[in-house]
């Protein structure tokens, strides 16, 4: 990935500084890789830490839709479970399944077909919110199938987020180092009964390249500092999980930030480079001079938690002058996630004065094009906006 701070919540983070100093540094995988292989990598990981985890979808013994469970049949026989196409027949069954204590991963093969099954889908939410989680519904649903893309038209590439109930904790993550962290969380809140809900960005899965053929995307797989701990133990968990409350931020400048998530961070990056390529912000990152970080102007934060504003961003966006929300959900009335944070931080007295929001166009989806996805020149002219 390109230069970055990861910004954590200050409890965690102050836990991991702690661990540091006597546990050392998390082993690696070398070889870097898609954020598709990182995703079925990690499925595997929680199959055999958490024996009571289930995984079920549509044609998911045969790979799933996108191949993300690919392989996972033959080591997990008895625990890769097709179920008809019925969205509110699988949510139903997994309820099920979690009610009698086992801890459900849920594939929805696309985000429009949540609409299918969304009675059910709030039906789960509301169980775990009214007993205050008392009730055990705890699972992840893996929604795919969510923005840019030209298979399908608009049933294949939705970008809309509409059904974001309370007690439903709403993740979207833009690379597969952060995905595996973050899917650690997941199941760890869900074996604790929480309903956690990921949606995957198809244009991510398999995306090699950032800028040309520099194969920027791709990353390693962060692997767990002791890979024979099966017991749950804090200090594993603390170390190699993305909470809730971390973001991601590209840049050290106090200047402007782009806030985003899922595909949008790539977009925002590329947008960035095209920039600094014009002139209008530097790219120069490090002063071989001094030593020292140079300010680029523009900041991207990579803001995965969606449910609610988190800890993470508060902590830095009242550093900035100014501020887009760059969404990659259509814009209007219930259809994206990003403009609800604008009011939160406004009454927190944390909103820069100068911001912009952006989103896709308020439009649907036609089959084989691409031009009714947030794009490079839709954050372009948000920059103009917030800048002039």
């Amino acid at each position: 990935l390109p230069e970055d701070i990861l910004v954590e919540g200050k409890k965690k983070k102050k836990q991991q500084e702690e661990q540091q100093k006597t546990m050392g540094k998390i082993s690696k995988k070398e070889k870097k890789d898609v954020m598709r292989k990182h995703m079925t990598e990690v499925l595997k990981e929680t199959l055999n830490k958490y024996p009571n985890t289930v995984y079920l979808g549509e044609d998911v013994q045969h790979g799933g839709y996108y191949l993300v469970t690919d392989g996972l049949l033959s080591q997990f026989p008895n625990r890769i479970i097709d179920v008809p196409p019925d969205e509110t027949t699988l949510l139903g069954i997994s309820m099920g399944f979690s009610q009698l204590g086992f801890c459900p991963i849920v594939e929805i093969p696309y985000a429009k077909y949540l609409d299918c099954g969304v009675d059910m889908f709030y039906e789960i939410a509301l169980n775990h919110w009214l007993t205050n989680g008392q009730s055990k519904t705890g699972m992840v649903v893996r929604l795919q199938g969510f923005d840019k893309g030209i298979f399908g038209g608009n049933f294949h590439t939705h970008i809309m987020l509409s059904h974001v109930p309370p007690g439903v904790d709403l993740v979207c993550f833009s690379n597969g180092e952060d995905y595996v962290r973050g899917f650690r969380n997941a199941i760890m809140q869900a074996q604790n009964g929480r309903v956690v809900m990921t949606v995957d960005s198809t244009n991510l899965l398999n995306l090699r390249h950032l800028h040309g053929k520099d194969r920027g995307w791709l990353t390693k797989y962060p692997v767990l500092t002791d890979s024979n701990n099966t017991d749950g133990g804090a200090e594993t968990e603390n170390r190699d999980m993305m909470c809730f409350d971390d973001v991601r931020r590209y840049g050290t400048s106090s200047k402007y930030a782009i806030v985003t998530y899922g595909n949008g961070v790539v977009t925002a990056l590329q947008a960035r480079r095209w920039l600094g390529e014009s002139g209008r912000i530097s790219l120069d990152q490090y002063d071989e001079d001094s030593g020292d970080m140079k300010e680029i102007g523009l900041d991207i934060i990579d803001c995965p938690y969606l449910s609610s504003v988190p800890q993470g961003l508060r902590d830095i966006i009242h550093d900035y002058d100014g501020v887009i929300f760059a969404d990659v959900c259509k814009e209007g009335p219930g259809c994206n996630i990003l403009s609800s944070f604008i009011p939160d931080l406004q009454r927190e007295g944390l909103l820069p004065k100068r911001w912009e929001f952006v989103g896709a166009p308020r439009t649907y989806n036609p089959l084989g094009r691409a031009l009714t996805f947030l794009g490079v020149e839709d954050i372009l002219t948000a920059f103009e906006r917030v800048t002039s």
